[in-house]
């Protein structure tokens, strides 16, 4: 019965579960083992269906990912086969693998519980139906096998593929000898699928453990073949119905073990795969904390929880000082507006608490989520219920000062937030038990200073508010919090020991509190700094080494901060060298931005080298395919080419996909530094100076790392009389593509672009031969900017130049009437001139034709004109004026035959020679040509490698032409 002055207290509403009482507070195993469960080595209670439901909170995520399962496996209904679990440890993985296994081996009991009626619900939605009955579960836990060894679970089985065949069989002997005779393909992996004729659920848990032992010398030969069953297995069960495959293998970031580079090759090459043909599914989410932990923790009442009362009672309590100087001061999303939300998303635990572990804790790369938090909680929640049924004080609200550090403060120091630092751990338990309190609770600085307070009259509704405030501020101290901040705030701390109408605390007696424990007799290791135009700060501080100070400020760099760091230095550390213009392209803060809009302003008539943003573009590694499309697009080209009119001139720097990653890890270090020196103080000067000189030698590193990770550029090329993007890329650590000389040099090299004074006259000559009509000087400078025949120049000088050897040579420029020009040197060539035409030199006798540039032909003088090799082009081309009409002679008509027998186009001069050839039946069978053609006779065979025939087939028919395919010996 609750009184009128007090709210119905959380230990008499919610009853904590068995094993947490026999264990002590412990809970037993936290991690749930597939293997001990599927397999039954161990009698863990989690292998019982009704125990895994009872305990299991069926959040939004979990209940999804096991309905797309179940409509898989149950329906015909599409739904996806391949699901890649990647969360780092404690994030759920082995607890929902655990689930799947109960739902396809035990399907009525696992639907009969809260979690399988919600699961059944969302996964029958649409189709009525899912029926999981007889499927077969194929359990795959890689960290209980060896490569190349036997267990008595799998038989004779050796490999993945010969367990896999076993566990499907059910160790059918005759069945098994015959898919392992046919070999780990996929033809025969869909037949033995097929053949099972019932829903088949495959589970492979820890890949990444087996994957290590493979990649030891004794056993490296045999990991192309495992890939190679993975990747046919994967195709198998998407192509198979009521086939489903889920593979758990932590993202390479998260992992604390390192990898040797086999091993990473493995990695990728199986993610990329899942990435492509299946999903990654997040089975929690940081705010499903607060009732996986209840839910973990307690039975699930019978009545409705006393939320609403207790929100009463905090508003209630709530007089001017507290919400002025407290909860005004705690930010958005911390104060009484929204409580009542909060609070049921938290309850028994306070909002604050949850909100440290979610937004703060579980950012620390070694906290293990949900894992540590119940073995924190579990201690902690076992503690007050025992107080409260004493007929003890116990808080209303479980805060960040009421974790009982006399039994839980191994469970908070082991959790990972000081990721095995051994040194910060000795260090913060000694903090513990010298400032705050010992394992008995009767020593402690803060335990002196609740002695000092009852002496002084001070009066609280609560037996030990400093213990409390000085609980939450170790809480507060033990990680970095970002942004430069250590510890809490004065407002946070007082939130600790704030009670509800009914148990209120007065702001002068909390205030009290907070003076004594800051003040010269409160706690030794407190430091206190005061940031410029923000509240002083207050943290409990242990002598750490910088190596200490680096590894905590590590862990909580973000990763978009890498790839700003990273970013940043390479638009400044990018030159242009011999382009006209250096562009960077940022990432689009709207994924969803179009690519004209992400690459707007690229297109110009200049020599342009583009620097892409890391944080989006990448190539090689298998996870590339976006950029390479992106890049294609910008160039043009692809199914979603850019409108763009000066491609050839074009030249796009990415980075490598492998290389970008250790520059990203290598800006975290260096970030990290710059977070150390952030929390140095004046009075270390030493520490000070050494820690700017490591972040200065991290920061020359990542600026050799950022060079070499920018290996890749593109540009475009015409290949028989195709275009194409070009990817290349300086295998040489000594080039980088962040430098345009040195891009510029490797494009000479491929003969697309020109040194100064390098491009000859009879170059350009043989580039003006293909097309069918003369240029004008304007025309010819815009081929060297948007035709990809013509080479990249260092300026337009160097055009000049060469025109001017042409027009001293076999070559004239004449105006608008035919007559020729004089030029006394190249600068008297008007280089954007749309009236004057460059042609091959007449005899002086004949008259002189017209040039076709006059400014109303060419409807404004853009001087637009097709690629050699067809297309349309703008205006009127300046036709000849007409002369006197000659008298009609009757045609004459020749058949002209060329014959060519099996003649070897394998060497590079034989292949030209039958490309001009080629070439010159193209320009007169120019369907613009008005030439007098009458038939084609076209007797052709090419022998050539499967994939290079290009769309002759297609062309072929189009023609109305007969054309046969046979296999060729040659």
């Amino acid at each position: 019965m609750t009184s009128n002055n007090t709210a119905q207290h959380w230990a008499d509403v919610l009853e904590l579960r068995p094993e947490v009482r026999a264990s002590d507070g412990s809970v037993g195993e936290l991690q749930m083992s597939l293997h001990k469960a599927v397999y039954q080595t161990v009698d863990v209670p989690y292998r019982k269906v009704r125990y895994y439901g009872d305990i299991t909170e069926p959040t939004p995520n979990l209940v999804g990912f096991f309905a797309r399962i179940a409509r898989r496996l149950g329906t015909t209904a599409d739904a996806p086969a391949l699901f890649h679990l990647d969360q780092g440890m404690g994030g759920g993985k082995s607890h929902a693998l655990v689930g799947l296994y109960h739902m396809a081996n035990s399907p009525s009991e696992f639907f009969a519980t809260d979690l399988g009626k919600q699961v059944y619900a969302e996964a029958a939605h649409g189709t009525g139906d899912a029926d999981l009955a007889g499927a077969v579960t194929v359990t795959l836990t890689a960290d209980y096998f060896s490569p190349g060894a036997t267990n008595e679970i799998f038989g004779p089985a050796k490999n993945l593929f010969e367990r896999f065949v076993w566990a499907l069989v059910g160790g059918d002997m005759d069945r098994y000898q015959r898919y392992v005779a046919d070999g780990p393909n996929k033809g025969t992996l869909q037949q033995a699928l097929t053949e099972i004729g019932r829903p088949v659920l495959i589970l492979l848990d820890e890949l990444m453990d087996y994957v290590l032992a493979l990649s030891d010398a004794a056993h490296i030969d045999t990991m192309p073949s495992e890939k190679a069953f993975l990747n046919a297995l994967m195709d198998a069960c998407d192509d198979v119905p009521q086939a489903a495959f889920i593979v758990v293998m932590i993202r390479s970031e998260l992992d604390e073990r390192g990898y040797p580079p086999q091993a990473v090759d493995f990695r990728d090459y199986v993610a990329a795969r899942l990435v492509r043909n299946g999903q990654t599914v997040a089975v929690t989410e940081a705010q499903d904390f607060s009732a996986i932990i209840r839910r973990r923790l307690f039975q699930l009442p019978d009545g409705e929880l006393p939320l609403r009362d207790l929100t009463r009672r905090y508003a209630a309590a709530l007089e001017s000082p507290w919400r002025q100087q407290v909860f005004d001061k705690l930010g958005p999303n911390r104060g009484m507006p929204g409580f009542d939300e909060r609070l049921a998303a938290s309850y028994p635990f306070h909002p604050e608490l949850m909100r440290l572990v979610r937004e703060e804790w579980s950012q620390v790369s070694g906290f293990q989520r949900v894992r540590s938090t119940v073995a924190i909680f579990a201690r902690t929640a076992l503690h007050w219920v025992t107080e409260h049924k004493a007929s003890r004080w116990a808080p209303p609200l479980i805060g960040v000062g009421d974790i009982p550090l006399t039994v839980a403060l191994e469970q908070l120091l082991s959790s990972g937030l000081l990721l095995g630092n051994d040194r910060a751990i000795q260090g913060y338990r000694a903090v513990a038990n010298t400032d705050v309190t010992s394992t008995d609770g009767r020593s402690g600085r803060a335990v002196h200073v609740d002695e000092v307070l009852r002496d002084d009259g001070v009066a609280i509704a609560q037996p030990a508010p400093a213990v409390r405030m000085a609980t939450a501020l170790l809480g507060y101290s033990i990680v970095s919090r970002g942004q430069g901040r250590r510890g809490a705030t004065k407002a946070e701390l007082m939130l600790t020991i704030f009670g509800p109408a009914g148990a209120p605390v007065p702001y002068p007696a909390a205030e009290e509190v907070f003076n004594k424990l800051t003040g010269e007799d409160g706690l030794g290791a407190l430091e206190v700094t005061t940031p410029t135009n923000a509240p002083a700060r207050y943290h409990l501080s242990i002598k750490q080494t910088l190596r200490m100070y680096f590894t905590a400020a590590k862990a909580i760099v973000p990763p978009s901060e890498r790839g700003e760091l990273v970013w940043e230095l390479a638009q400044k550390m990018a030159a242009k060298g011999t382009f006209e213009t250096l562009l960077p392209v940022d990432e689009p803060v709207d994924k969803n931005l179009p690519l004209e809009s992400v690459f707007e302003g690229v297109d110009s008539s200049e020599t342009r080298l583009v620097l892409l943003d890391p944080r989006r573009w990448t190539l090689l590694n298998g996870k590339d395919s976006s950029s390479r499309q992106d890049i294609t697009a910008l160039l043009g080209l692809g199914d979603n080419g850019l409108r763009v009119d000066n491609a050839a001139s074009c030249v796009v720097v990415s980075v490598n996909t492998q290389r970008r990653d250790i520059a990203f890890k290598r800006a975290a270090e260096v970030l990290a530094w710059r977070e150390v020196i952030k929390q140095l103080t004046d009075d270390t000067e030493d520490e000070l100076a050494e820690a700017t000189a490591k972040h200065d030698e991290e920061l020359k590193r990542l600026r050799r790392d950022i060079e070499r990770a920018y290996q890749h550029y593109a540009y475009l090329v015409r290949a028989s009389e195709q275009l194409h993007v070009e990817f290349k890329r300086f295998d040489d650590d000594s080039d980088t593509a962040l430098n345009g000389g040195s891009v510029w040099r490797a494009l000479v090299e491929a003969g697309r672009a020109t040194q100064p004074g390098d491009l000859a006259s009879g170059y350009l000559a043989a580039l003006l031969a293909e097309f069918d009509r003369a240029l004008t000087p304007r025309e010819v400078v815009q081929q060297f900017f948007k035709n990809p025949a013509f080479p990249l120049v260092t300026s337009i000088d160097e055009i000049r130049r060469v025109m001017y050897e042409l027009i001293t040579g076999g070559w004239e420029l004449v105006d608008a009437d035919g007559n020729r020009l004089g030029m006394a040197s190249p600068a008297q060539i008007s280089i954007n001139s749309i009236n004057q035409t460059l042609r091959l030199r007449q005899p002086d006798s004949l008259s002189p034709a017209p040039a076709p540039a006059g400014g109303e032909q060419h409807g404004g003088g853009d001087g637009q004109l097709s690629l050699p090799g067809g297309g349309q082009r703008p205006g009127g081309g300046g036709s000849p004026q007409p002369g006197p009409t000659p008298p009609a002679q009757p045609t004459v008509y020749k058949r002209y035959r060329v014959q060519l027998a099996n003649k070897s186009i394998t060497g590079a001069d034989a292949r030209q020679q039958a490309w001009y050839l080629l070439q010159e039946l193209r320009k007169i069978m120019d369907p613009s040509d008005p030439a007098d053609h009458q038939l084609l006779s076209l007797d052709l065979t090419l022998v050539t490698a499967e994939g290079d025939q290009g769309t002759i087939e297609a062309k072929s028919e189009a023609l109305g032409a007969q054309i046969t395919v046979q296999d060729d010996d040659f």
